[in-house]
């Protein structure tokens, strides 16, 4: 199991307090029972330090016995009450966007994910915990301090990292209507002294709990794993998963008014050395928390079976995509139910001059497998477009005359 896997089973450990915990503890590159009896008492782990800055992380603060370090110790900083802003690497950095995220703070040149800079504050705290209310400190008294990552997008990503000798204080306010207000005051050990100072409001995302139960509302991608791991273990905590991944998460926005969001994601998973299996899960956001709509087999198509069929007021896209997985489906299950689909990929094209279209399908029978492809012609019919018939290989449509012709 990835580590991602086995943070989220923890999450379930704690719920379900069964036999799963044993099981867990016995899996190879598992979590140990340090870890497990740490978080069920809320604290943080003391060993794991992962790459990524989006996971707990642990940071020796410097001690008195370190002073030769030269860190300026500054009276305590005055954060002045108005939007956070500074320099980073001589240049205005004015905080145009933040976010709190599995106790990573964000800060944005920008106001959105792809913000040319960023400032991330990896907070040693809990996992899925919002430190509402909490004051870090840098230098300071605690043995763990946070990480700050200087994240530039301008050409490609680059990183430059903080474990000590800089300046920290940052305060955060109480949570409301899913935004945690703060103060900051960083000053960073770099060439040009990078530096911020003011207050900002993050929006809070992620999956996360709250009094201990999960937070079902977060639009995020470790709310369906959790959702999926409940639904895997609820008859039976002691279920064997070995080689647990997900892969192919996803969110889709609400159609339109009165609709819901939707999502998407498959698990894999072995409960014997030889039995491999692969399930693939439909979400759907109801009165603001998100549930398991419908779980599809391996040789089913998430394409072929969306909450609600379009119709044809729908664009023409989104129906031919709909009917061409639906006789892809169909076809191979056919030919042999056990065979399994993988990475689908629709492309279609259409001519409402000609009433002619095309829906090009990429597909996998294997996951490490050649990707084989099949055509399908629709026409455009007074109740809308159907499908035609699958084209052969040597066939193709000619948009600018509106004809069959020969490859």
């Amino acid at each position: 199991m990835n580590k991602k896997s086995l943070i989220q089973i923890v999450v379930l450990v704690i719920l379900v307090a069964g036999a799963a915990g044993a099981y867990l503890m016995q899996q190879d590159g598992g979590l140990d029972l340090s870890f497990i009896t740490d978080f069920l008492d809320k604290k943080s782990p003391t060993t794991p330090t992962p790459d990524s800055p989006k996971k707990t992380t642990t940071v020796r603060a410097p001690s008195a016995a370190t002073a030769t370090d030269k860190i300026v110790k500054p009276d305590a900083p005055v954060i002045p009450p108005t939007p956070a802003k500074g320099q980073v690497h001589g240049k205005p950095f004015l905080v145009e966007s933040s976010t709190i995220e599995n106790g990573v703070l964000t800060l944005r040149l920008g106001k959105d994910v792809n913000a040319d800079l960023e400032i991330q504050i990896v907070l040693f705290t809990p996992p899925w915990e919002v430190p509402t209310g909490k004051t870090f400190k840098m230098p300071g008294a605690s043995s763990n301090a946070p990480q700050i990552l200087l994240v530039r997008k301008e050409t490609e990503s680059t990183e430059q990292k903080f474990k000590d000798k800089y300046v920290l204080t940052l305060e955060f306010g109480q949570e409301k209507d899913k935004k945690l207000p703060g103060k900051i005051y960083l000053s960073l050990p770099d060439e040009t002294k990078s530096s911020v100072a003011g207050t900002f409001e993050a929006d809070i995302k992620g999956f996360r709990m709250i009094d201990g139960k999960p937070d079902l509302s977060a639009d995020s991608i470790d709310t369906f794993q959790y959702l999926v791991l409940t639904d895997l273990l609820k008859s039976d905590s002691n279920k064997n998963l070995d080689a647990l991944s997900f892969r192919d998460g996803r969110f889709a926005p609400a159609e339109s008014a009165g609709k819901n969001m939707t999502g998407y994601i498959e698990v894999q998973y072995q409960t014997a050395p030889t039995s491999l299996v692969v399930q693939r899960f439909q979400f759907e956001k109801q009165a603001g928390e998100w549930k398991i709509a419908h779980i599809l087999n391996a040789n089913q198509l998430d394409e072929a079976h969306p909450l609600q069929a379009p119709t044809a007021k729908d664009s023409p896209s989104k129906v031919m995509i709909y009917l061409a997985a639906k006789k892809l489906e169909t076809d191979i299950q056919k030919k042999s139910s056990k065979k399994e689909i993988y990475a689908p990929e629709f492309t279609t094209r259409h001519s409402d001059k000609y009433k002619i279209g095309v829906c090009e399908v990429g597909y996998k029978l294997d996951p490490n497998g050649e990707t084989l492809k099949t055509s399908y012609l629709f026409r455009k019919q007074a109740k809308g477009w159907t499908l035609d018939r699958a084209l052969t290989k040597n066939e193709k449509v000619n948009f600018d005359t509106g004809r069959l012709e020969k490859r």
